[in-house]
């Protein structure tokens, strides 16, 4: 059984890579991949998708058409809801995936393409490993294009989707992976927490400390 893990950054998967075993790095049109045993029976192939949904469903398609994988993980940071009751560090996973800002924004509000044209909804169930099934932080994560900056978007888009985490990758590769019937686990650590805050860059120290967690639970957890 072969396993593939997505990240978006190098810092989200670094950790994760130390532990890799005979790794072989492997460069596919620009994104990285590195090949491994990951303890005594995970076989996993690693790859750096890149920010963002077109790079994540870039790394998900070469992901799945060169190496196959059984089921694939998406270990990541992202920056929860307000009224999600976690804090920077914490650990969430994924049991549904959704696009946050797919649609149309008026001066009355925003409108999913559901609510415009009558698509379906682009809504995507995830898998929950046996072992994180009784994990409480479990919810629904919404994929945006833009990160939310003020509270009061946060709390709309948390009360539309009844979501406690947003990130900028999750949705496009569960999107990419259910077309080919492999499942996707999503776990993220927490980096920030949604609130009006200006166009500076996030807390280094923050995001360093939600990757480094979110891998060692993954380690400690699922390997």
């Amino acid at each position: 059984m072969l396993s593939g893990i997505i990240a978006s950054t190098q810092i989200e998967a670094d950790l994760i890579m130390k532990q890799l075993s005979e790794k072989e790095e492997i460069s596919i049109q620009g994104k990285s991949f590195y090949k491994g045993s990951l303890g005594k029976n995970i076989h996993a192939v690693i790859c750096i998708c890149g920010i963002g949904k077109a790079n994540a469903a870039h790394g998900t398609t070469l992901l799945l058409e060169k190496f196959s994988p059984d089921l694939v993980y998406v270990i990541g940071i992202g920056g929860a809801y307000p009224s999600s009751g976690l804090d920077i560090g914490d650990i969430a996973v994924a049991e549904k995936e959704l696009y946050g800002d797919d649609g149309l924004m008026v001066k009355n509000g925003f409108f999913t393409i559901k609510e415009v044209l009558g698509y379906p909804e682009n809504d995507f169930p995830m898998f929950v490993p046996e072992k994180l099934r009784s994990f409480m932080a479990k919810g629904n994560f919404v994929t945006v294009s833009t990160c939310t900056g003020t509270m009061e978007r946060g709390k709309e888009i948390e009360k539309r989707f009844n979501a406690i985490c947003e990130n900028m990758e999750g949705a496009a590769i569960a999107h990419v992976c259910s077309l080919s019937g492999v499942p996707v686990a999503e776990i993220r650590g927490i980096s920030n927490i949604i609130e009006d805050r200006t166009a500076a860059p996030l807390n280094k120290s923050d995001i360093i400390k939600a990757a480094e967690n979110v891998q060692k639970f993954f380690l400690e957890r699922l390997v």
